[in-house]
């Protein structure tokens, strides 16, 4: 089964109506993609660039809510400032709750922790640390 997630390579399935009201640039950071839901006139930003980062740039644009004080989606909504304090790890994290909510499990790679320990780091076995 095929996610519009991972169809789109976007883990917070956000429309191409919001990518534009966040500044993104077509056919740059965003394409149009599927349509959603089906049969509308919404589409879903089809994301070129890096996932994580261009679906952070797009939320530190316009936030969790509409202008209305609406939360953009039903599942999640953090206040502004809040998100603007996050740290970029952090934000990755909120980016993977997307994800998990909105399906998807082609994109899990954006989430590996790339963790690696070369031989002859002057640690051994029982060695206390710190």
């Amino acid at each position: 089964m095929s996610f519009r997630t991972d169809r789109n390579n976007n883990p917070a399935a956000f429309t191409t109506d919001l990518a534009r009201q966040a500044g993104l640039e077509l056919n740059v950071d965003y394409c149009q993609g599927d349509k959603f839901p089906d049969p509308s006139t919404l589409c879903t930003a089809k994301i070129l660039g890096n996932p994580l980062d261009v679906t952070i740039k797009l939320i530190d644009k316009v936030g969790y809510y509409t202008k209305n004080g609406q939360p953009r989606w039903t599942y999640i909504a953090i206040p502004k400032f809040v998100w603007d304090m996050a740290l970029y790890a952090t934000k990755k994290k909120i980016i993977q709750f997307h994800y998990q909510h909105e399906g998807g499990t082609e994109l899990n790679h954006l989430w590996a922790e790339d963790i690696g320990v070369s031989v002859g780091d002057g640690l051994k076995f029982g060695d206390k640390i710190g």
